[in-house]
């Protein structure tokens, strides 16, 4: 394990309306490792994406990102720190393969096209790259946002809900590519109520009205355990956090 994590989250609280969304979040992400948020739909997942990619600021706490903080970094973060959206959103008058050239030229990454290139095929997008992401389905416009992440090979790779929108095969694909990437040093956090058969990443955090109430170590519990029971230990986490009739 590495010394220092890649991305740390210190008592992050985020309000919204005067409402809480996050409270008090602590978690830590370090290089080489698939971590997963897991929790029910409001639970405050996407909203911690977005504080850890800078995209929204913490009403308290703080972000610390490669060793910096990322309320004075982030603009330096940018290629080193990729939020997808479980949204993603497109320029209208470019093609696919016109928005990956884009997102490389503006990050000085143009000699990874060869690789961009092999990930649309990945992803069966080859034959549509042409055609302009207005007319793609909603998987289809995921797996383009997710070509565009991937080709960047970014130190620290935020996903929402990246399984959902595509299919099976496409979602084994992806795992393989997240290994990979996290194999070669890379950091990523996801978001995810479903895993490719099988498949479970090292660890995880339970989130519930935005407040963590359980961690999880799956190379340690057994990643098996956690494919075959992740509603099971959703369920269980948030039983445990509930207060008691008796108290």
């Amino acid at each position: 394990m590495p010394e220092k994590s890649v991305l740390v989250l210190s008592d992050v609280t985020f309000t919204y309306a005067k409402e809480p969304v996050l409270w008090k979040v602590n978690l830590d992400l370090d290089a080489g490792e698939i971590v997963a948020l897991i929790g029910r739909n409001g639970a405050g997942k996407s909203t911690l994406l977005r504080c850890a990619a800078g995209w929204s600021a913490p009403t308290e706490g703080r972000v610390e990102a490669l060793g910096q903080q990322l309320r004075e970094a982030e603009r330096s973060l940018r290629r080193d720190l990729v939020l997808v959206t479980d949204t993603p959103a497109f320029y209208d008058d470019l093609t696919a393969r016109e928005h990956i050239r884009f997102v490389l030229r503006a990050n000085r990454l143009e000699e990874r096209l060869s690789e961009a290139e092999r990930l649309l095929e990945a992803f069966g997008l080859g034959r549509a790259s042409s055609a302009y992401p207005s007319t793609f389905s909603r998987g289809m416009r995921y797996k383009l946002a997710l070509v565009m992440a991937l080709a960047l090979r970014p130190r620290v790779l935020l996903l929402d809900e990246p399984f959902g929108p595509i299919d099976p095969v496409s979602a084994g694909e992806l795992w393989g590519e997240l290994r990979a990437l996290a194999d070669a040093g890379s950091a990523i956090l996801l978001s995810s109520h479903q895993f490719p058969a099988g498949e479970a990443p090292d660890r995880y955090y339970v989130l519930d009205s935005g407040e963590v109430i359980r961690e999880g170590d799956c190379r340690t519990d057994g990643a098996e355990q956690f494919s075959a029971s992740l509603d099971a230990i959703l369920v269980s986490a948030i039983d445990a956090a509930e207060p008691s009739d008796d108290a």
